[in-house]
Order: C-alpha cells, then structure tokens, then sequence
C-alpha cells in the first residue's frame, strides 16, 4: 500500500468525520438562530453542580458548537448575540437576558424569564422523578418526557463520557486490576434527602470483607475514571427520597461508563437497565449480591451495559433532546 494512498485514505477518514458532525449540527440547529453555546456558572469543582455543567460543555464542544464557559465573576468583553445559555439557579445571577438568544434553565426563578418564556426563547430542564407521571406530559423515551405547552423537558443525567471514549475504556478493561477498596466519589448527608443510613449499612459489609470504604469529594475526570476502575465495586447508593421519587443519578451511568458494573438500591435505576444490574434495597445485602455476581460476571455482560450507555446515556443524546423541544417551542410561539 503506497504512502499516497494511506494519506488519501486518512484524510478521506477525517472529512468524513468532520461532515458527520456538522451534519448532525445543523439538523439540529436548522429551526434555531444561535451560533454559539454559553454553559453560565458552576464552574468546574466549584459546586455538585459543576460536572453537570462540564459534561455539558465538553458535549457541545464535541458535536461542533462554539462553546463558552463563564460565570457571574467574569469581566468580559463579548458579543452574546444569539447564543444558547445553559444555567443553574445558583448561578444565574448576572446572566445576560437577550432578545435574539435562547435559554435553557434548571431549578431558576422563572419570573426573570417570563417575556423571554413568551417568545418562545426559555424551555426549563428537570430532573426524572415519578412524580411527572401525573402530570400533562409527552414520553420522548424510556424515564424522558416533555411538554411544549410547559415549556418543560424531564430527563435523568447521564455519564460525562463521550460515546468513542466508552469504545476505549471497553478495549483497557480486561489489563485493569482492581484494588481491595472502594472509592466513592460523590456527597454523603443526611436529612431527609440525604443517604448517610444506606451507606452505613453498605459499609458494614465492606469493614466485614475487610474492603476499604474511601469517600473523595474533588478530583479530576481522569482520576474519577481511574479511581471507579481500579476500585473492588462501584455501587451507587442513594438515599430513600430519592429512590421512593424515582431520581436517578448521573454516577450509575459513569460507573457503568469508567467500566464497572452496575449495582443499585434504586427499583428505578434497576427498571431503566432492563434487570441487568445488581438490585437491592438494602445496602448491606446489595453488598453481597454484588459480590457473589463480580466472581461470576461474563465480561460481555458489562460490555452490553456500556453499550447501552453509549448508544442512550450520554450528553449528545440529552442535548439533541433539549434543542428538539426548544426548536418545537419556538415554532410554535412563533407561528
């Protein structure tokens, strides 16, 4: 094979690729005028919140967008005309309100949006919870649904990765060796909402199989990846709130991502990978469950779980989701 044909070859590759993302780019954009993408606040470790909002830039960077991270302490200079803004309602407190841009807002003070809600500009992003179901609302897909009188989108997160890297980590899994601890990287607390109980008790089991339980509050993607790959198992444990309503974590789907397992106390993160993940609701138990299913786990089995995250979990498939609505309700504001 001669070099001029590999080179050919190579950069027929890399246009091909590059046409398929604009592609996808602008079917999505097609009914929306903005040329660029604002994730306001949360920047990265400064808050739970911030990897939502990293998850999300790093998406919208890979599918083509011109994206832009800043927040309420930044002095800046810039044309915001027409962008999308993505925000929190612990962040918006400077966010610029225009005209001739569009906004995507989870948990804000809805008043300050209202005229831009009129022209059909705002559309408000929720989390899954069962409560929905009673609600006026369209399914999209399974624990997804939406509303374009409301203006509203309901979603579980999803894992931070990008659909090729999950095609990597699946080709270092089986040379990965695992330690005798646990990393946990995410909250602890209590309260109503919180999940102190359910961790105690999984942790029992841990110090019972001489397992150690480490909890890491902050550290980079990289070091999460390496950290939930190289530990015993990577549960995800929630609390009873959030398992009785139905809330589904953003850490399943990373776990599952990084290459690991799934194992859950949630009925609803159990239902949504079709009984093929470990389940229990007690913690203790879900500990030895897990265990007696790593002795035996046919890798395929894992890699059908990562598959399954790559194909409908990630944040492509939630931002193409997003601006679908957004575009059916500026159509329809704007008739």
């Amino acid at each position: 094979m001669n070099k001029h044909y590999i080179l050919t070859l190579f950069l027929s590759i890399i246009l091909l690729a590059f046409t398929s993302i604009k592609a996808e780019r602008s079917a999505t954009m097609q009914n929306l005028p903005f040329d660029k993408v604002i994730i306001w606040g949360c920047k990265l470790h400064s808050h739970t919140h911030s990897y939502i909002h990293w998850a999300f830039y790093r998406a919208f960077k890979h599918m083509g967008y011109d994206t832009y991270w800043l927040d309420n302490n930044d002095t800046i200079s810039f044309n915001f005309a027409n962008s999308l803004f993505i925000t929190w309602g612990g962040s918006e407190q400077k966010i610029p309100l225009r005209d001739d841009c569009f906004y995507i807002l989870h948990n804000c003070r809805l008043p300050k949006y209202k005229e831009l809600y009129e022209k059909g500009r705002c559309i408000t992003l929720q989390v899954y919870t069962h409560d929905l179901l009673s609600r006026e609302v369209e399914k999209l897909d399974d624990y997804i649904y939406y509303s374009v009188k409301d203006q509203i989108l309901y979603m579980p997160w999803a894992t931070d990765l990008l659909p090729h890297e999950i095609d990597e980590i699946k080709k270092q899994i089986p040379k990965k060796k695992k330690s005798n601890g646990i990393a946990w990287i995410g909250t602890i607390w209590s309260g109503i909402f919180g999940n102190t109980p359910q961790l105690d008790s999984f942790k029992k089991a841990c110090r019972e199989n001489k397992i150690n339980f480490r909890h890491i509050t902050r550290c980079s993607m990289e070091q999460n990846i390496e950290h939930i790959q190289s530990s015993y198992m990577a549960p995800a444990i929630q609390g009873k709130w959030q398992c009785d309503k139905g809330y589904i974590p953003c850490r399943i789907f990373k776990n599952i991502s990084y290459g690991q397992f799934g194992i859950t106390n949630s009925k609803t993160v159990y239902d949504l990978f079709k009984g093929k993940i470990v389940y229990n609701s007690d913690t203790y138990q879900l500990f030895y469950d897990a265990q007696k299913k790593l002795q035996n786990l046919d890798i395929n089995e894992l890699y059908e779980l990562m598959d399954f995250v790559k194909t409908k979990h990630t944040y492509i498939n939630r931002i193409k989701d997003l601006l679908d609505l957004l575009a059916k309700v500026y159509q329809e504001k704007n008739k």
